[in-house]
């Protein structure tokens, strides 16, 4: 019988809080889990309700993962990196008149080397939902399904169909999905695949193995699913990552072309790393799996006299995926940071922070620079900033740095020797642009590469 009993009163837990008590969180048995990294649980009646659904589709898969075709097409729309950071919405995956997934060339090739369909999938999940004949999920399903509709911040702790500030979805992770052999066929990974539910901002859960005896599937076992656990195991985590359309990197392009006048420094934010995990592998309020981590300036040239900077200037924003930043590679980003640092620029501040949903980190300073009169005229003076971000975690960078200082140095080892990559503006670094606070075996949390070129 697939539903064991540990299994089952897993289930029963978070069912039963939901009936018997809006205002006490879940009572989980911990089922060996290390309570220490286990950051958040769900407290309010609406997040206990969101956690008992997410759970109620996670025995849906298990079940639709018997047959080795339904891991087969959800493997492949996660490889088609739909969206970023391994994941793909549920809704993609029940609705496919409404889904993004048969526009992305990658997924429809993988289908058809694989011999799977979207509707067949769909279908499948549609009849084990119809047979749990809970009218709560399928409140819960159509709510989801439904792309216009949106979850309210659930750190709130809203659950309901009208905000529209704050949009969460239903996604399955895989992380270090690349780690897993993409075979012609499509078996080497499947059809096992464990699976566990987000039921807590956490680093560790309780979750289940398939187990096999002839080559069936008869049974999943409860086991501790962790960092280590995923990175060897193939793993599907029901949650609410807070993933969104995947937009490619620039790794390989040359610098682009330009028309714009001479004697224009444009600097850039070139190679990043990111050596710690600042997000949690399970969430429910869209702050899990990888870490987006936003490169950012802070300009106040030209701004008027008197005023203050509230907004960043130029933002990237990279997404580092759990398997980048375990092995601590780094990434090709080439995103420009300042389109032309003027000689009247004369600081600006490179900040660096980790993009959340929840929470609040404030950057402040004051930055001397040209300034502008409401008449127009401009005027060396002084500028305050104070620039609000959504983060649960601490600032990363608060670099203020003068335009004599960079172009100074910009050629110069910081610290930490140079980078090997020499096909971005490799006329202006014979060696290799300089690391900035940190490489791949030590240093800060969060390094970069700055480079520059003049046109």
């Amino acid at each position: 019988m697939l539903l064991n009993v540990k299994k089952g009163l897993l289930a029963l837990t978070l069912l039963t809080a939901v009936v018997s008590c809006k205002k006490n969180a879940i009572d989980y048995q911990n089922g060996g889990v290390d309570q220490s990294k286990v950051y958040q649980k769900p407290l309010t009646y609406d997040q206990i309700e969101l956690v008992s659904n997410l759970e109620k589709i996670t025995l849906i898969l298990e079940d639709l993962y018997k047959e080795k075709k339904n891991l087969k097409l959800v493997n492949a729309a996660i490889y088609a990196k739909a969206y970023t950071d391994e994941s793909v919405l549920l809704k993609d995956l029940i609705n496919p008149m409404h889904s993004i997934l048969p526009g992305n060339k990658k997924f429809v090739a993988l289908c058809s080397k694989w011999n799977v369909r979207l509707q067949d999938f769909s279908d499948a999940f549609w009849k084990a939902a119809r047979i749990k004949n809970d009218t709560q999920l399928f409140d819960f399903l159509d709510f989801v399904q439904n792309k216009h509709l949106s979850i309210q911040n659930l750190s709130n702790g809203q659950l309901g169909v009208n905000g529209q500030d704050n949009s969460y979805d239903v996604s399955i992770y895989f992380p270090y999905s690349s780690e897993f052999d993409i075979s012609p066929s499509g078996d080497s990974y499947g059809p096992i695949s464990s699976v566990v539910t987000s039921g807590a901002e956490a680093d560790e859960a309780l979750g289940f193995q398939p187990y096999y005896s002839a080559g069936v599937l008869v049974d999943y076992r409860p086991v501790i699913i962790n960092d280590d656990y995923v990175f060897t195991n193939p793993t599907h985590i029901v949650g609410i990552n807070g993933i969104e359309p995947y937009e490619t990197q620039d790794a390989n392009l040359n610098p682009p072309t330009v028309t714009t006048p001479p004697n224009v420094k444009r600097v850039y934010v070139g190679d990043a790393i990111c050596r710690v995990q600042y997000d949690r592998l399970f969430s429910f309020t869209g702050n899990g799996g990888g870490s987006e981590i936003k490169y950012c300036r802070v300009s106040g040239y030209l701004k008027l006299v008197g005023h203050q900077i509230t907004e960043f200037e130029d933002k990237t924003s990279v997404k580092f995926e759990r398997g980048t930043i375990r092995k601590k590679e780094w990434l090709r980003v080439y995103s420009v940071w300042d389109a032309d640092w003027v000689v009247e620029n004369k600081e600006q501040v490179f900040a660096i922070y980790e993009d959340d949903n929840n929470a609040e980190i404030t950057f402040t300073g004051s930055l001397s620079t040209t300034l502008k009169h409401e008449s127009g005229a401009t005027v060396d003076g002084s500028i305050d900033y104070q620039i609000k971000r959504s983060s649960q975690d601490e600032i990363i960078k608060q670099l203020k740095i003068s335009r004599v200082s960079y172009f100074a140095g910009a050629h110069r080892n910081q610290g930490w020797g140079f980078g090997i990559d020499k096909s971005f503006l490799p006329a202006s670094a014979a060696q290799g642009w300089p690391f900035y606070d940190a490489i791949s075996g030590g240093g800060a949390n969060v390094g970069w590469t700055w480079p520059y070129d003049g046109y």
